[in-house]
């Protein structure tokens, strides 16, 4: 049976998007007891790290060097600044605020990819769209939040993400996979660094913290690989509503690590976005 490149890019959006969750996850829990700055100049530098290990062991360590400077250096640029808004957020703000606020990126994307690429998404995909963002409020009823700079940070990232995305629906066909992920992973370790040596200093961590760092990294790495490919071979607004998935990853990671107890709602909005995603499946099936 044949699959249509949208089904494999969403199959690659929602594994990426549970592997996004286990780092930030990790991310919470480090800022707990380390600087905002040191966790994410050692998760964005481990990642560097497995991405060109990844590259070397392939064979493709030319791959990593950008055939577009510009282009791959801007949006690396931009991506950069959105993990650390939004590594900022998550040690202010709970986990579920912040996923809250960055499920508004579909919308954003969607928006984005109708305005300036030219995508026309059927009804069917729209209407997936929107109903899997009121099921994200039904889920986490952001009209019961205070909303403070970690808010607006996380609304911030959302809407610089989904740029990030769309860029690379337009990023040169001769550029690589490889040179698209680690151009912000080595921006932001480089940044997140030095603001770290200026202000606090590297703090000593034990193995325990480092394994952590390093699992981290290695999400980081595998996450922003299957992103990049899911959005080089499927329409970006098919693919926006996938990142609703998120709200099941986040609701079991925040059980299994914070002792976070899943309240009905979140079930009740979790069941609207199920119906949604099969909303947009039905659509691409049938090609409406």
């Amino acid at each position: 049976m044949n699959v249509s490149d949208n089904i494999r890019g969403a199959i690659l959006a929602v594994c990426a998007f549970g592997i996004f969750s286990v780092a930030d996850t990790i991310v919470k829990y480090e800022s707990q007891f380390l600087p905002v700055a040191a966790v994410t100049a050692m998760i964005t530098g481990a990642a560097t790290l497995f991405i060109a290990l990844y590259a070397v062991l392939k064979g493709r360590g030319r791959a990593l060097v950008p055939a577009t400077p510009v282009f791959t250096l801007g949006r690396g640029a931009l991506l950069a600044s959105e993990t650390a808004i939004i590594y900022y957020a998550f040690s202010a703000i709970p986990l579920a605020d912040v996923y809250v606020l960055t499920f508004l990126t579909p919308i954003f994307v969607s928006i984005i990819a109708i305005a300036f690429l030219g995508e026309r998404p059927s009804p069917l995909v729209a209407l997936g769209i929107v109903l899997g963002f009121i099921g994200v409020l039904v889920a986490f009823r952001p009209s019961a939040m205070g909303f403070g700079i970690g808010h607006f940070a996380a609304a911030g990232s959302a809407l610089i993400f989904a740029v990030t995305l769309v860029m690379i629906r337009i990023a040169p066909p001769r550029e690589s996979d490889l040179a698209l992920v680690i151009s912000p992973m080595v921006i932001l370790a480089l940044g997140s660094g030095m603001v770290t040596l200026v202000t606090t200093g590297f703090p000593a961590i034990s193995a325990g913290e480092m394994a952590l760092v390093l699992i981290a990294g290695f999400c980081l790495f595998a996450g922003n690989l299957l992103i990049v490919r899911a959005y080089r071979i499927g329409a970006a607004s098919f693919l926006a509503p996938f990142q609703y998935c998120l709200i099941f990853w986040g609701a079991l990671n925040g059980w299994l690590v914070f002792g976070a107890s899943v309240e009905p709602f979140t079930w009740i909005g979790a069941a609207i976005i199920i119906a949604a995603g099969l909303m947009v499946l039905r659509a691409e099936k049938a090609g409406t």
